[in-house]
């Protein structure tokens, strides 16, 4: 059943890497471009949040159960590569409650509270990003023989 989980998993992990790739490159060409732009962005993440990057960490958890059941022996390096993954999906729920904030922030004007919010979510997803691309680089190492 893994040669089902595995391809699923690593299909749902690609696309939540282009999506959390797609989301920094929309922060770094609408942030600090005006009002304007940054009611677009919080617009435009948001959306993304909602309709992609939750349900693809989600089904990347729910592969990753499933192959993590399958896995038998849990040697070292697995466990590494879970740890990282859930501290993945964990730091990114908490990035998708800051984008909801922040973008409510917008709505009401309140640009100072949209600026700390921004801050602590380009930290928290820069920490998301590290944990997706060292526990792709554990999963890759692993299946190729390492």
């Amino acid at each position: 059943m893994s040669a089902v989980w595995l391809p699923l998993h690593i299909a749902f992990a690609g696309l939540w890497l282009g999506c959390v790739l797609t989301e920094a490159l929309f922060e770094r060409a609408l942030l600090g471009q005006g009002r304007d732009q940054e009611r677009i962005l919080v617009r435009l993440h948001r959306r993304v949040d909602l309709l992609i990057e939750i349900p693809a960490f989600t089904l990347v958890l729910l592969t990753g159960g499933m192959l993590l059941m399958q896995a038998g022996i849990l040697t070292p390096l697995l466990q590494v590569k879970v740890a990282f993954g859930v501290l993945a999906v964990a730091v990114n729920i908490y990035c998708v409650w800051l984008v909801l904030r922040r973008a409510a922030a917008v709505e009401r004007g309140q640009w100072e509270e949209f600026a700390r919010l921004d801050h602590l979510q380009h930290i928290y997803g820069a920490v998301v990003l590290l944990a997706l691309v060292v526990a792709l680089a554990i999963g890759v190492y692993r299946f190729s023989g390492g």
